[in-house]
């Protein structure tokens, strides 16, 4: 016992020897929020294997990132607050199994109020079997809702927030429009392609429609730096968080792998590429007399498939679900498609 709780953090091995380990102690308690006790932490992740047997099998670093970010946040995993879920996935480049963090509405909702500037905020489903939906924008602008049974047809979502020196903001989104980002989401196209029954948008969808009300409302709100750290690492699954690196030096935050946004309408936030996503010389000679419209869907196209395979879509399916616009990018974007099939590649292998 004494030499697990010494070893270095590189040196350990499993998640169960990662738990009584003083240095991942220490790290999280370097990163957790005021109200976030370690060992509480510890308990509430003991609990949460037990639950997910397969958190048990997970790169311990990887483990011990998603863990130390969910203390910086102040969230308890996999409880029954249901703030955060670490799900385990398997990432067939390292042939090792990985955690991905998933913040839940409630999680945003709890973050939210942190601010010190909101006394409440909710999330709600208008269904046409309700009792009372009231809805007008303009100079009479209101929004009254009594639930039903709730088992009709959903029509919209919405989220209002109250702020602390009075007044109110909300958002309602039309249920089309909250499908319509649910259809663009990169986890749900990967889901529906594969027959994924435990994607976030298919087995919760509710819980999804009133975290995409949530997401669309903060844009108005005052929030905390915790609320945005949230959504930033959150994209619906579509982002892989290199929480391993994030374990080995926290100071630097989460490195996020691919970022797919849910689309939130033509005023979403646009994200600045990173430096290592921005084109390098050599490429953008190369990507010379192309229109940026079919640069940029060829590196959508890229990402995608990138992200099917990590996510454990079969190889050749994948090829032919493509084919299309692979046979497309091979004759605009040579360089890209041979990219893409080194990837593939180091997939079969």
């Amino acid at each position: 016992m004494s030499q697990i709780a010494k070893l270095p953090l590189r040196q350990v091995d499993s998640v169960q020897k990662l738990l009584m380990n003083d240095m991942a102690r220490d790290q999280l308690a370097a990163v957790a929020a005021k109200h976030m006790s370690p060992e509480r932490l510890m308990r509430v992740t003991a609990n949460a294997i037990r639950t997910t047997p397969l958190l048990q099998e997970c790169e311990p670093l990887s483990f011990l990132g998603a863990l130390m970010q969910c203390a910086s946040l102040g969230l308890e995993p996999n409880t029954v607050m249901a703030h955060a879920y670490m799900i385990p996935f398997k990432n067939n480049r390292k042939n090792v199994v990985e955690v991905q963090l998933i913040i839940g509405y409630k999680g945003l909702i709890d973050l939210a109020r942190r601010s010190g500037h909101i006394t409440s905020i909710s999330a709600n489903i208008h269904y046409d079997d309700d009792d009372l939906w009231e809805y007008e924008e303009g100079t009479e602008a209101k929004l009254r809702h009594v639930p039903g049974p709730q088992e009709g047809t959903p029509l919209h979502a919405y989220a209002i927030a109250k702020f602390k020196e009075g007044g109110h903001a909300y958002v309602v989104l039309p249920w089309a429009r909250v499908m319509k980002i649910r259809d663009g989401s990169q986890g749900y196209k990967t889901a529906i392609k594969y027959g994924k029954k435990d994607s976030p948008w298919i087995a919760h969808e509710e819980a999804m429609a009133k975290k995409t009300a949530i997401r669309a409302l903060s844009k108005y709100l005052p929030l905390s730096v915790e609320f945005r750290d949230a959504v930033s690492i959150d994209q619906d699954g579509g982002a892989k968080v290199d929480y391993a690196k994030f374990a080995l030096n926290p100071s630097e935050g989460v490195t996020i792998d691919g970022k797919f946004l849910e689309d939130e309408g033509d005023d979403a936030p646009k994200d600045e590429p990173k430096p290592e996503e921005k084109a390098k010389p050599k490429e953008a000679e190369e990507a010379k007399g192309q229109p940026k419209e079919a640069m940029t869907s060829h590196m959508k196209v890229a990402e995608q498939i990138e992200a099917d395979l990590t996510d454990l879509a079969p190889v050749d399916k994948t090829l032919d679900f493509y084919k299309e616009q692979l046979d497309l990018m091979l004759k605009e974007d040579p360089a890209l498609h041979e990219k893409v099939m080194a990837i593939v590649d180091e997939f079969r292998s």
